[in-house]
């Protein structure tokens, strides 16, 4: 009977494990079919318009979230109980404010059309919106409804945006419906984070929202190492240069998406660790799991970009670019794994500047690198840029994790892993020169 019990568990256990990979699945989803599908809907320029829109709105909603997104979702981890209580109250302002705020700029929209600021605010508010109610449900292991609202705002709601913005011609009409569509998809969060009363909601909110503060720049720069070398791109190369990028950051960030899913996942569930001990082992079964979930997907990515790249490509677009762009940014995918593992051991002491600070130099490096890439060579050496960055961020953040707690180090597993990973993905984009 016992053992019957234990097999249930571990099938159960399996079950919400594949449920909170809904965001792999919602990018493959994105990167395979909705923009293949909107770019044969819409011409170059509009598209690169919406990858604007997009990358700026990403990097600022970590803002306008306050950190509370990764913040609450650590702490709910750790006591469930707390979404009834003073977390659950910073929350609900939070979305109230985010919600008025995006309302309020679809109306102007109506009124003052193809208004960048306007767009941009909506978006902004809207993936707010989204990404502080996915952190609540992530941090209260609610692996089904994860899945459901990932996969409706990830996927579908930009379905959405394709549908309305190719059917009626303008781009304002599909970003509304997209920004209505986010926000419905959190309106499921607010019953997980309405009051107990036998939880002590009084005068905490705002040390809550204080201490996620310091998460916001890491939050931020996070998701810019790809989205400014987006914008870099579009200043340097304009929009049909952007347009040809954003074909290529789609298979660059799914690689990188997918590891970051993985870990984001294992990581705040490691925040529950009681001791360091606990935490490392952990960490280290971790990132060996991903590394090698990692070297499989880039297999598939250089099979895919060298067999099916011409077919998934629209066909304005230069196949040879989008392929040179993937190719030179794979290894990313293995030294952003690296350095979110770290980071989330540096959150577990409570060093979230130290996490910053990691981010910060590898947002430096890709950026800079990317500029003088892109000018010197053209847009499709912006993916090397990506992996420069990505190896600053690990490298930093290793140091500063090993300056903190040097018994939070790798085992020699993760190492070889690591190393192995890269190895293995830059072996690969050699042969392929051959």
């Amino acid at each position: 009977m016992s053992s019957l019990w234990g097999d249930r568990f571990i099938s159960a256990q399996r079950v919400r494990f594949a449920l909170f990979q809904a965001g792999p699945i919602a990018v493959v989803g994105t990167t395979l079919l909705v923009w293949p599908f909107l770019g044969r809907l819409l011409p170059p320029a509009p598209v690169g318009q919406l990858s604007g829109v997009l990358a700026v709105s990403s990097i600022l909603a970590p803002v306008v979230t306050l950190g509370t997104h990764l913040h609450v979702a650590n702490r709910l981890a750790r006591d469930p109980r707390r979404a009834g209580g003073a977390d659950g109250r910073l929350v609900r302002f939070l979305l109230v404010v985010l919600v008025a705020v995006a309302v309020a700029s679809v109306i102007g929209l109506a009124v003052a059309h193809e208004s960048s600021v306007l767009r941009v605010s909506a978006v902004v508010a809207a993936t707010g919106c989204s990404i502080l109610g996915l952190g609540v449900i992530r941090g209260l292991n609610r692996a089904g409804l994860y899945a459901a609202v990932t996969i409706w705002s990830q996927f579908l709601s930009l379905l959405l945006l394709s549908v309305v913005a190719g059917i009626s011609g303008s781009l304002d009409a599909g970003l509304s419906v997209y920004v209505v569509a986010l926000v419905l998809g959190t309106v499921v969060v607010v019953p997980l984070v309405n009051r107990r009363s036998d939880v002590d909601a009084q005068g905490r909110p705002l040390r809550i929202g204080l201490q996620a503060l310091g998460l916001v720049p890491h939050l931020v720069l996070a998701v810019a190492t790809l989205l400014l070398a987006r914008i870099i791109v579009g200043l340097v190369s304009g929009p049909i240069g952007l347009a040809g990028f954003q074909y290529a950051s789609l298979l660059i960030g799914g690689v990188t998406t997918i590891g970051a899913s993985l870990d984001a996942h294992w990581s705040v569930r490691a925040q529950a660790a009681t001791s360091e001990t606990e935490l490392r082992s952990l960490l280290n079964r971790n990132l060996v799991r991903i590394q090698a979930v990692l070297v499989a997907v880039a297999a598939g990515v250089v099979f895919f970009v060298f067999a099916l790249l011409p077919f998934w490509l629209p066909p304005t677009y230069d196949a040879d670019a989008v392929r040179g762009a993937v190719l030179v940014s794979l290894s990313a995918g293995s030294f952003q794994a690296l350095a979110d593992n770290r980071a989330a051991a540096l959150m577990w002491l409570g060093r979230s500047g130290a996490v910053s600070a990691g981010t910060s130099v590898g947002v430096i490096v890709a950026s800079g690198s990317c500029l003088l890439l892109v000018t010197a060579f053209g847009w499709e050496s912006a993916g090397a840029a990506i992996a420069l960055g990505t190896a600053s961020r690990a490298l930093i953040t290793s140091l500063l994790l090993r300056r903190a707690e040097p018994a939070l180090g790798l085992d020699r597993p993760a190492m070889v892993a690591s190393t192995a990973a890269v190895g293995l993905v830059l072996m690969a984009v050699l042969l392929t020169q051959i």
